[in-house]
């Protein structure tokens, strides 16, 4: 019969060791030092062996190997940076959307196993996975049901009280969300701007965790999570980052870069959205064919077949505003049955000629 040793019996017989080399190692020292007067094991003639001092002695660190860290404290640093103006982007376009007081406050920003991240949600939930054309790999941003149930009902005419069983989302519910995503992932790569442009796109939708697997569970992430307070219902957005997704710009993530890389001038995508914002706002367009001095009696007097005379000549061209300036001029005629005007001068400083 094979008898095993218990764990008090293993420590004794650990202990027991450490004692017998200890006590070999002080006998060899003490010869060394009665052999050489000058030698190393004293510190002189006939001396005991020298001590190596508490203060001088290293200590070891310790090093969990299930959960290796990949980011520095700098880097780490400075993705708060980053999703603390996401967290801002996000309140303002809920409060905007959703016509009511929106909060988004950053909890914690971590580093932990996927495995570790995937038993921290609940079930079900609504998770958008997320891949950029820039980084290899996917993302995840997980929103909580509380959030989720009282964005739905602000949008479709409630006051925004969530659901008291939760559930899994409609189909119809999915595809409302699904929007509400694709603004969100604007958002995100407005707050990654400085380091890169992610360019993110909605991958899938799942909500099961155990069916969101983009890396192996023991892979490294970022966390990010990120508090949403809409009134009186609270719940949390999580972002799941792969180191291996952002492993190429891990050197961009530091203080240094960060501000470095503060854009000066606006984006392209910004000056193009305000612009087409702008094609569709209406101003009016007047061509004025001159002006003439009445009193209030001529006004009153006015009949129809009156003739008044303005300041402007037949041959002259007119003077065409837009709002309250004078931009072009301009020549009077006929288009089908229309009247028209032929633009004939294009005013370089329009403000001069303000009313």
């Amino acid at each position: 019969m094979v008898e095993t040793l218990s764990q008090n019996e293993i420590d004794a017989l650990l202990s027991a060791l450490n004692t017998s080399s200890g006590a070999a190692s002080s006998s060899g020292g003490e010869a060394a030092g009665s052999g050489s007067a000058g030698g190393a094991g004293s510190p002189g003639k006939g001396g005991a062996p020298r001590m190596m001092e508490p203060d001088k002695i290293k200590r070891g660190k310790i090093y969990d190997f299930k959960r290796q860290t990949k980011f520095s404290k700098e880097q780490m640093g400075t993705i708060q940076l980053i999703h603390e103006t996401f967290a801002r982007l996000v309140a303002t376009y809920l409060s905007t959307q959703l016509r009511a007081y929106a909060q988004a406050t950053i909890i914690s920003v971590d580093q932990l196993t996927f495995e570790e991240l995937i038993r921290s949600i609940y079930s079900p939930t609504f998770i958008t996975g997320i891949r950029s054309e820039k980084l290899d790999g996917k993302a995840l941003i997980d929103v909580n049901l509380n959030v989720v149930f009282t964005i739905l009902d602000r949008l479709l005419g409630g006051n925004g009280t969530p659901l008291g069983t939760l559930r899994q989302l409609t189909e119809i519910e999915t595809h409302i969300m699904q929007r509400i995503m694709q603004r969100v992932m604007g958002l995100l790569r407005e707050a990654w701007i400085n380091v890169v442009d992610l360019t993110p796109s909605i991958e899938f939708i799942e909500s099961n965790p155990q069916f969101a697997q983009i890396v192996p569970p023991g892979d490294m992430v970022l966390t990010v999570v990120i508090e949403i307070k809409i009134h009186d219902v609270t719940g949390t957005m999580s972002l799941c980052i792969p180191y291996n997704t952002v492993e190429p710009v891990a050197q961009k993530l530091n203080a240094a870069s960060w501000f470095a890389a503060i854009r000066k001038e606006p984006l392209t995508t910004n000056v193009q959205a305000i612009t087409r914002q702008i094609r569709t706002i209406d101003i009016p367009v007047v061509a004025e064919l001159g002006t003439a001095t009445l009193t209030l009696q001529d006004i009153i007097s006015l009949q129809r077949g009156d003739i008044l005379m303005t300041d402007r000549l037949v041959k002259e061209d007119l003077d065409i505003r837009v709002g309250n300036l004078v931009k072009f001029r301009g020549r009077p005629g006929i288009l089908g049955k229309k009247m028209a005007i032929s633009i004939t001068k294009v005013l370089d400083n329009p403000e001069e000629e303000k009313l």
